[in-house]
């Protein structure tokens, strides 16, 4: 049977789990034996390390380490890439270091070839993140299940055995390098997401860099030099910084030393100061958890349960946060931080082969060979899922309009933001004026119903996702109609096509800077001459 995994691709740590014989998911520790890999590369001649190594490096050779890549992924090469031994490095390519790290991991854990897997990402990523994590995963040699939001991951980990009840959960995502609030509904045997938002610029390493920027300053105070000019001194400070925010998360104050140029600073950080540095992330957060009840309709009354999810939740200013803003108790080892978004894909992973044998879209035998207790959980009696998750769009998709009488452009929405997915919508539409040789297509994301188009900043570079034109017959009136269809799939990435009068069709090229097919197979072949460890 092909051995399913289910994957949280951090941006500071990642984590691969699976659901094992007795129906139980669990963790499958790295080739170090522990259960969270950093996701930190280092580039030498011959040899690509990945890992714990790969991080205490980092400060002996920061010109050959490569750390914080989900923060860049979906960029192309020109926006951000990394040269090594003459070969330059995309962020997909990256990260399929990373994941093919955590594959040659796992499968010497099971001692079985690891072929499938649903990696998640951030609810908040776009279209073009959400590509680029599925590039990765081919670049590995892994066949990409499903690329599912993180959230709903953490909140399947801990709902796939609470179903029957009906429960509203406000899942606080707080990672190395992002930050997702989700509310997700589980009602019955059904886990579905009502509302979300989040900041895919906000996590761990913001905390981290503001305390590198207090210990520089202090170093400067008293040396009248800037430490963070050398990059060999920052990675000594970042990796001080680290140490001392997971010290402060047990105690009152941590000792950071600082070395710079031959002189050298011991700087106290209370947990007060620390707090104090960081209060504007902490508000941060705090504003888009009130966002997201309002998108949900809810109050925090109507909140059963909050999940901490991610490592970042472990500091104390974080708990204290949300135990003040929503008035409840915070079990915060309800789900281990490190383990629930991995544990929940595992799950989604398992629920996903059961789910295409059942319906007959996959050609292996896996539901025959899959063992007993792993059916016993998962499968109802009556032969369906033991739990149905419905994941939600989570940005409005839809097309730009021209006003006949003004040609004002304005937004149209044709999927609006928590839609369940997937999705397909088609829409008719009808020219503007008699004798049009065509209509142009422009397809846009995260932009409200009937916004104007002119007062939009940055609309094409931020906004539009791509366009097409569709050629229409000569000779047509004005009001001629023509249909505009989008799908939306499980990975949240889009197709369009328009149809117009005589059968002609269109499809919008969705302008995405990540890797095209041609080059991520170029970088899969490439891949396997390298040597990872």
């Amino acid at each position: 049977m092909s051995k399913v995994v289910g994957i949280d691709l951090g941006t500071t740590f990642s984590a691969i789990a699976h659901v094992n014989e007795h129906g139980q998911e669990e963790i499958i520790p790295n080739a170090e034996s522990d259960r969270i890999t950093p996701s930190v590369i280092m580039f030498e001649e011959d040899l690509i390390t990945v890992g714990k190594v790969a991080k205490q490096n980092a400060s002996a050779v920061p010109e050959d380490i490569v750390e914080f890549i989900k923060r860049e992924i979906g960029k192309s090469k020109a926006e951000f890439g990394r040269e090594f031994a003459g070969k330059q490095y995309s962020a997909e390519e990256l990260s399929a270091l990373i994941l093919q790290k955590l594959k040659q991991d796992a499968e010497a854990y099971l001692n079985a070839e690891v072929t499938d897997a649903v990696i998640t990402v951030p609810a908040y990523f776009k279209d073009a993140e959400r590509e680029a994590t599925r590039n990765a995963g081919k670049i590995a040699g892994l066949n990409v299940l499903q690329v599912m939001n993180e959230p709903t991951a953490a909140a399947l980990a801990y709902g796939v055995d609470v179903h029957g009840s009906d429960q509203n959960v406000f899942v606080f995502d707080l990672g190395g390098g992002t930050f997702d609030v989700t509310v997700m509904k589980v009602s019955g045997s059904k886990l579905e997401m009502i509302a979300t938002n989040g900041d895919h610029r906000l996590g761990g390493k913001d905390w981290d860099d503001q305390i590198i920027v207090h210990v520089a300053q202090m170093f400067e105070e008293e040396h009248s030099e800037n430490p963070l000019q050398d990059l060999h001194a920052y990675q000594d400070i970042q990796l001080n910084a680290i140490s001392a925010k997971e010290s402060l998360s047990q105690r009152q104050k941590a000792r950071i030393v600082c070395n710079y140029n031959g002189k050298s600073s011991r700087i106290e950080l209370t947990r007060e100061k620390f707090q104090e540095i960081t209060n504007d992330l902490v508000q941060r957060c705090s504003a888009l958890c009130g966002v997201v009840l309002s998108e949900a309709g809810m109050t925090w009354e109507n909140i059963d349960l909050v999940l901490l999810v991610g490592g970042s939740t472990r500091m104390p200013m974080i708990q204290e946060m949300i135990t003040e803003i929503s008035g409840k108790e915070i079990n915060p080892q309800e789900v281990n931080p490190d383990d629930a978004v991995a544990l929940g894909a595992a799950i989604q992973g398992t629920l996903r082969q059961i789910e295409e044998q059942a319906s007959g879209t996959s050609d292996t035998n896996a539901l025959a060979e899959m063992p007993e207790a792993v059916k016993d959980r998962f499968i109802g009696p009556k032969g369906e899922l033991a739990i149905k998750v419905v994941d939600g769009a989570t940005h409005h998709l839809g097309i730009v309009l021209v006003k006949s009488d003004t040609v004002t452009r304005y937004v149209h929405l044709m999927i609006p933001k928590m839609t369940p997915v997937p999705c397909e919508v088609q829409d008719t539409f009808y020219t503007v004026s008699d004798y049009q040789p065509g209509v142009q297509i422009e397809v846009v994301q995260g932009l409200e119903e009937d916004q104007l188009i002119d007062e939009i900043p940055q609309f094409e570079e931020i906004y539009k996702l791509g366009e097409c034109e569709l050629e229409l017959p000569s000779g047509m009136p004005a009001n001629t109609p023509f249909d505009v269809t989008y799908k939306y799939n499980l990975d949240q990435t889009l197709e369009v096509t328009a149809k117009g009068p005589g059968g002609k069709t269109a499809n919008a090229k969705i302008d995405r800077s990540t890797l095209d097919a041609a080059e991520v197979e170029e970088a899969a072949d490439h891949m396997e001459n390298l040597e990872i460890e």
